[in-house]
């Protein structure tokens, strides 16, 4: 180890092994001619909370590190280019948003049909006749 790595807090050097393109991109993998280089997408989230637990002490904090591979980028000879990996995630998506639209487009259908007709056609009833008052008979 280091001077100057003994001089940082294992915390803080942790934290700064996990900043910036390292979380995003992988060690390159060289076999002949050819590097690959894996790259993911990174996601974070923390907090940290304080209170008060009557002693006058209190305190808490945490977080979350979530990583998903996306692709790689191969570097041949020939050029460079990024193969993406499909998880399935996206067909799920597509499948969601498909079957928001049939949903959304059978809601607005069903309206204006009940719009045409007045009511909905579960909704109709059958009124009873009404009773006819006596009609005067006329005489010649």
């Amino acid at each position: 180890m280091a001077k100057e790595d003994q001089a940082i807090p294992p915390a803080q050097r942790a934290l700064a092994r996990l900043t910036g393109a390292r979380l995003c991109f992988g060690k390159p993998v060289q076999l002949k001619d050819r590097t690959v280089i894996p790259v993911a997408s990174v996601r974070t989230a923390g907090g940290y909370g304080f209170g008060n637990d009557g002693k006058g002490q209190g305190g808490g904090g945490g977080g979350a590190l979530d990583a998903r591979p996306v692709g790689f980028i191969e570097i041949t000879p020939q050029g460079t280019r990024f193969e993406r990996i499909d998880d399935g995630r996206t067909t799920l998506r597509l499948l969601a948003a498909g079957s928001l639209a049939v949903l959304v487009a059978g809601r607005v259908l069903a309206r204006r049909r009940r719009g045409a007709l007045g009511r909905a056609p579960s909704a109709r009833r059958l009124r009873p006749a009404r009773p006819q008052a006596p009609q005067a008979i006329q005489r010649a």
